[in-house]
């Protein structure tokens, strides 16, 4: 949705595929002469849930610093480290976490204050066209809506993995990865898994590119009470094909229509008390949008629509997205983390107004959420609320960006089964990389 351009989620073939540094002769040539890496943001949160008894506030720091070798017989090694603390007991907040979080303290911000190993990796670029990594590394697949590393956190989202990536027949991308754990946000999104993920991407056609994906998620954790709702399967196999262009149009003003399609089946076995039940359930997206630059590239403005179904088996299951970016899709105050069990069908409409010349981008956003199908006890459907988004950005040179953003949601339907509650949620960073 509008979000993916906001904050430049990129397919895991362009994140992979960088140029390589010349080969080095000696080993110790290769762990001398690397690249080193830094990326540091500060970020104020503040969030206004009235589900909690009290708002939450949050001043953290964000550093990654890495170092990646220079390659050596064509492998490169990766060492990335990252830390995320409070400054000045700037930590009135609590974590998500199962049980369900009771209200009666903060409200919750998703920031873990730890050090921890982020990334540690090697690759294998020795045979023309593939891209091999094996190691605790990002995943970033098409548009992130069911795999990518949730950046937007200040603990990111990797992956105990082996992936591939083959782009020797033209025009054609084909990716693979199996999954042994996975490191989420926080605690209770972490989860041994045994999973395979496949994508085969075509951009040989004039209006955009079709990706065709399966991603077959099997969790191995002993206690599901531990960890995340969404992740609370035993399996989860998704099936689905997607398709992302845009085409200048023949028109006497510099205009480009915007276009999104995407389908896929989900079919999961999971627990339901003390049985093992089977649900199924249904994703459907279309977006529309139209790109017009102007002023001589100083300006560019972009209107989008669209139309997102994370569809319900009966009421009874909701379709989920457990190693999504969830952040970019349904809003920013992130009330749908977990789908509820009715499902959601969302409508929303954006604006987006680029000041080129100045490095300086506005966004706002509206979206309408309704359940996919009717609430079990109720036996109706649900009225899940509204949601505004603003957020402006500005780069200062190559290194630095600031950003400021806010997300208004309003519950729908109070006595509803499913309801939500009125939140507030407001952002403002720094943010250094290099």
């Amino acid at each position: 949705m509008f979000t993916k351009k906001s904050w430049g989620l990129v397919p895991a073939a362009t994140l992979l595929m960088c140029p390589l540094m010349a080969e080095a002769k000696t080993l110790t040539e290769a762990l001398t002469t690397g690249k080193a890496s830094v990326n540091a943001r500060l970020r104020y949160e503040n969030v206004d849930d009235t589900f909690f008894k009290r708002e939450a506030e949050a001043m953290t720091i964000r550093t990654r610093v890495g170092y990646e070798t220079s390659p050596f017989h064509s492998f490169t090694a990766l060492v990335e480290m990252e830390d995320t603390h409070a400054l000045g007991g700037m930590d009135n907040y609590q974590l998500p976490g199962p049980p369900a979080t009771p209200a009666t303290g903060n409200a919750v911000i998703a920031d873990l204050q730890q050090t921890e190993l982020n990334r540690v990796q090697l690759r294998y670029r020795g045979i023309s066209r593939l891209d091999a990594t094996v190691g605790r590394q990002r995943l970033m697949f098409d548009n992130q809506r069911w795999v990518g590393n949730v950046g937007f956190r200040q603990n990111e989202q990797t992956f105990d993995a082996f992936s591939a990536i083959y782009t020797g027949i033209p025009d054609w991308t084909l990716t693979y990865a199996y999954v042994d754990r996975v490191y989420g946000i926080t605690d209770v999104m972490d989860s041994d898994v045994t999973d395979s993920l496949f994508n085969v991407a075509y951009s040989g056609f004039t209006l955009g590119k079709i990706s065709a994906y399966a991603y077959q998620l099997s969790n191995q954790e002993k206690d599901f009470t531990k960890i995340n709702p969404g992740l609370r399967f035993i399996d989860n196999d998704t099936y689905g094909m997607r398709f992302d262009g845009a085409y200048i149009l023949p028109t006497t003003v510099p205009l480009r229509a915007i276009y999104r399609a995407e389908y896929a089946e989900q079919d999961v076995k999971r627990l339901s008390g003390a049985s093992t039940v089977d649900n199924d359930a249904e994703y459907m997206l279309a977006e529309f949008g139209m790109g017009y630059t102007f002023g001589s590239g100083a300006y560019t403005l972009i209107p989008l629509a669209g139309y997102e179904v994370l569809g319900s088996d009966d009421g009874k299951y909701g379709l989920q997205t457990p190693y999504a970016t969830k952040h970019a899709f349904q809003g920013w105050v992130d009330q749908f983390l977990v789908t509820p069990n009715e499902g959601v069908r969302a409508t929303y409409v954006s604006l987006g107004f680029d000041l080129n010349f100045l490095g300086t981008k506005f966004l706002a956003a509206f979206h309408d959420f309704d359940s996919d199908e009717k609430n079990t006890t109720t036996k109706r459907k649900v009225d899940f609320g509204k949601e505004w988004n603003f957020q402006v950005t500005k780069a200062i040179g190559a290194n630095w960006i600031l950003g400021s953003k806010v997300g208004k949601y309003e519950d729908g339907d109070a006595t509803a089964a499913a309801a939500r509650k009125d939140s507030t949620k407001l952002w403002a960073w720094v943010e250094l990389n290099f």
